[in-house]
């Protein structure tokens, strides 16, 4: 069976200024809760994809959901995994609540891996108020149920460069 995972979390856009720097240093410890929360209902599967997204309350900027998903967050995603070495997809954008999006899935450890090509769609309901981001992990337990587009098997990944 697929098993998904999409725990999320809302906190409070304090900052509008150029600086990000804030926004890098509290992923961390955002990404640590996220990612328990997604490791947790997960079990018993293994991760084999992931996918990550942010969705920004109408006083923010799309660059501040950019910025808590850059790599302090994706390492800490990549470890709650069980390692990879591909770069994490992820979307981001400004709405308000009650909006969906559509989180881009991958092979955590090959990009190049097509059968783990997917999205995975959420609706949240009561959230990004006007000053929250909303900052979502996805992980999946596989790829699209009958791929058959090609591309690099899942046996042949080496997943050393986090391509192939």
């Amino acid at each position: 069976p697929e098993r998904p995972s999409d725990p999320q979390s809302a906190t409070t856009n304090r900052t509008a200024s150029q600086d990000l720097s804030p926004y890098y240093e509290a992923s961390v410890e955002l990404g640590e809760e996220i990612a328990a929360l997604a490791v947790d209902q997960m079990q018993p599967y293994t991760v084999m994809s992931y996918g990550k997204a942010a969705i920004v309350g109408l006083d923010g900027e799309q660059e501040h959901g950019v910025a808590l998903l850059t790599t302090p967050y994706g390492n800490v995603l990549r470890e709650a995994a069980g390692g990879g070495s591909a770069w994490i997809s992820s979307a981001t954008k400004r709405a308000q609540p009650g909006a969906s999006i559509d989180i881009p899935l991958a092979y955590k450890d090959a990009l190049y891996v097509r059968s783990h090509y997917d999205a995975m769609s959420i609706t949240l309901h009561d959230v990004p108020l006007p000053d929250e981001i909303a900052v979502i992990c996805c992980f999946a337990n596989r790829g699209r149920p009958h791929h058959r587009v090609g591309g690099l098997s899942i046996d042949d990944a080496v997943g050393e460069d986090g391509l192939t």
